[in-house]
């Protein structure tokens, strides 16, 4: 048990290490970020940023979508509209995730064309 939990804790450790040394800008630095972007790594940066909103808005809807079907079974409460919130949510971050990604590839042609 030891072990598997050094091993689990490394490993987080790692994940934290990774994302600390993204080349994603955080988001409170995005308005300044964008509006000073003149180069390709700074659009390619700014691509990356929309495709790591892209899939966590992807991520959330699946797990909205799981959310709804499991209310379909409550005995309690009203799990009609539990449901239907959680198919609303998924409908948006789809949405939202489709935009991210519009914007992601509106920096990256940006990004390729600077290159040229």
């Amino acid at each position: 048990m030891k072990r598997s939990l050094g091993t689990t804790l490394a490993g987080a450790v790692l994940i934290l290490t990774l994302g600390a040394c993204s080349s994603t800008p955080p988001v409170a630095e995005m308005p300044e970020f964008i509006s000073s972007a003149s180069t390709a790594a700074y659009h390619q940066r700014i691509a990356d940023y929309f495709a790591k909103k892209a899939a966590g808005f992807e991520a959330e809807a699946r797990q909205h979508e799981k959310m709804a079907a499991s209310y379909s079974g409550r005995p309690r409460g009203d799990p009609g509209v539990w449901a239907a919130h959680c198919s609303n949510l998924k409908a948006k971050l789809k949405e939202a995730a489709q935009e991210a990604r519009a914007l992601e590839k509106g920096h990256r042609d940006l990004a390729e064309s600077l290159d040229k």
